[in-house]
Formats: C-alpha cells, sequence, structure tokens
C-alpha cells in the first residue's frame, strides 16, 4: 500500500512538472519572439543601409527609385528583391540573450543596420548578421531590442552592396523586332543596312506579302546594304541582340564628355518614331580589366564595357555580310579551263 502510494505521488510530481516546462516554454516562447508589424512594400518610399562606415540611401520619386545624393537610376530588380526582403522580414527562434554580437557579425564593424521609411516614419529597422550553418536564415536584431534572432532566408548579399552594385547597368534597350535601319561609322566611313519590306521588291505575287517584310528562306527578315548586297540574317539577328539589351560593366567616376576621345564606332538605330544612339571609345586597360567608354542616347552617363562585349558591337560593317565560298584548286582550274574556250 505505502509503495502504492509513493507511485501516485511520483507520478504526480511528474505530470507537474511538465505541465510546468510545457507553460514556461509557452511565456518564454511569446517572450521571446518580438511583433513584427506588418508594411507593404508599396508604402515604402525610402531605404537607408549602413555598414563599414558608408550609408546608401535610395528614395522612390513616384514609381522609379533613385540612389541619393545624385538620383542615379537604381537597378529596379535589387531594389525589388530588397524591398521583398524588408517587407517580408520573419523571425523564426531566438539565438542569444547574451551580448556576444561579434560572433553572429553584429558588432559595429561588420552589421548592416537597414532602415525603411512611409513618407516621414520609420516602418522597419533592423541589424543583419551573417547567414546561419544551414544557408537557409541569417542572424538579425531588431532595433531596440538586444537579443538575436534567426530571420527567414539567407539575405545578407542584398543589403551588402555599394551606390555602384546598385545603379541600373542598362544602357540600351528596345524590342529587336522594331529596328528598320542599322548605320555604322568607323573609321570615317558608315555602312548602313535597311530591313527590307515585301513592299519595296517589285512584283510582289502575292497581296498577303506585301503586309510582311521580306524574309530569308530560314525565316529572318532580309537585310540590305545601300548597295544592294543582302547580309547575313543570322549575323544582324545576333548584333541586335546584344544591343537590344546592352548593359555596362560600371560607371567611372570623375568622367565628363570632354575626355572621350578616338571614337571606334557609333552606331544608330532606328525603328518607329525613336532613334538610338551608341558611340564607343578606343578601349582602356585598368590593372587587369580592359573596359571600353561609351555613350548612348538612353543612357545620361560615361559607362565601360567589358571588353568581350565592346569587341563584338564594334565589328567591322562587312563582317555582318555572308561568308565568302573559299576558292578551292579545283574550282580554280576549272574556271580557267571555261576561260580558254
Amino acid at each position: 500500500m505505502k509503495g502504492k502510494k509513493e507511485y501516485i505521488i511520483l507520478a504526480a510530481i511528474i505530470i507537474a512538472a511538465a505541465a510546468y516546462l510545457m507553460l514556461r516554454q509557452t511565456d518564454r516562447t511569446h517572450y521571446q519572439m518580438p511583433q513584427v508589424a506588418e508594411i507593404s512594400k508599396n508604402d515604402i518610399t525610402r531605404i537607408e543601409i549602413a555598414g563599414a562606415g558608408k550609408t546608401v540611401r535610395i528614395d522612390r520619386r513616384k514609381d522609379k527609385w533613385q540612389i541619393a545624393p545624385k538620383d542615379y537610376p537604381a537597378d529596379a530588380g535589387k531594389i525589388n528583391r530588397i524591398l521583398d526582403t524588408i517587407a517580408g522580414l520573419k523571425l523564426t527562434a531566438m539565438v542569444s540573450e547574451l551580448k556576444d554580437d561579434q560572433r553572429y557579425d553584429l558588432g559595429p564593424k561588420k552589421r548592416i543596420t537597414v532602415k525603411a521609411w512611409a513618407g516621414k516614419t520609420v516602418k522597419r529597422e533592423f541589424m543583419v548578421g551573417k547567414a546561419a550553418n544551414t544557408f537557409r536564415h541569417t542572424f538579425v536584431k531588431i532595433a531596440g531590442d538586444p537579443r538575436i534572432f534567426h530571420a527567414e532566408d539567407n539575405f545578407r548579399d542584398r543589403f551588402d552592396v555599394t551606390v555602384d552594385a546598385l545603379r541600373d547597368k542598362t544602357v540600351l534597350a528596345f524590342k529587336a523586332g522594331d529596328i528598320k535601319t542599322i548605320a555604322i561609322t568607323r573609321d570615317g566611313r558608315t555602312t548602313t543596312f535597311k530591313k527590307k519590306d515585301s513592299g519595296d521588291k517589285a512584283g510582289a505575287s502575292d497581296k498577303k506579302a506585301e503586309d510582311k517584310p521580306a524574309v530569308s528562306q530560314a525565316g529572318a527578315p532580309v537585310w540590305q546594304r545601300a548597295d544592294g548586297q543582302t547580309a547575313d540574317p543570322a549575323k544582324i539577328h545576333a548584333f541586335l541582340a546584344i544591343l537590344a539589351d546592352l548593359a555596362c560593366d560600371t560607371y567611372p567616376t570623375g568622367r565628363t564628355q570632354s575626355d572621350l576621345k578616338d571614337p571606334v564606332a557609333s552606331i544608330v538605330l532606328t525603328g518607329g518614331k525613336k532613334t538610338y544612339r551608341l558611340t564607343v571609345y578606343a578601349k582602356e586597360k585598368q590593372g587587369e580589366e580592359v573596359r571600353w567608354p561609351g555613350q548612348s542616347s538612353e543612357n545620361a552617363y560615361i559607362f565601360l564595357l567589358p571588353d568581350w562585349k565592346a569587341r563584338d558591337i564594334v565589328k567591322d560593317p562587312a563582317d555582318l555580310m555572308p561568308k565568302k565560298p573559299e576558292k578551292t584548286p579545283a574550282a580554280a582550274a576549272g574556271k580557267a579551263a571555261a576561260a580558254t574556250q
């Protein structure tokens, strides 16, 4: 009887202890996880990213984001990822209550402080540390809270940026199918290619064809030089593809238009009601990097193109023509024999 009573008392103690731990853990969870207020990324009008002694500020002007203080256009894709991270910030667990910020790259030298405003009100402020070992979380601190938390997703690299990294690198953008003429100037000579429409060809047999551009046997539009020679459609297509979504490597600092000399090639593209212009200047070597300065009608700033891309742009217009068949010895002999008959 005594033993049975002891078992009952022991079981009661175990149940009480378990209940206590469960309730304590529940209370602790509510206490540990701060409430992160909801915010729509569409409400955010300013972002400030500070780290390593530098601050980058981006402001929304209507539907465009610009980098202060010079109002450089910002890369829309990168800004959208930043906005998604700020608005969707989700804490998943508390990591530490100790003052061990250095361990998580949240000390003054390595942390990145992010602030987001809606109008004149700061809607979100947090500090970004390094990625967790799982690479699925990032260590963060919330403004006014000394504790360290896991935030969902690995996003430090989205905020570890410079002004140059955030700038929109697009220097030329258009729809290749809209282009009607291509004028390339090199060595003082201009070569013009014109897309040939079916209406330009005399004796069109099918009225329906008059509404469509002339196409080669491969289905590509026909491009001709002023002398009537037809360009290689695949080469023209590749050339326009490079220019249609042209991005630079970087923007040089302290350069003005008067510094640009020795243009290697100038390209003028017309299509519809718009004309696009691109000028590429003599290449420059900076350490191991070779870049080509350029100017474009679609970008207000001097930019630098990577070597591999610029070489495809400044090619000789003759390279856009079909490759001439090589004369074989047999063919040459046959031609000579025919000439003697």
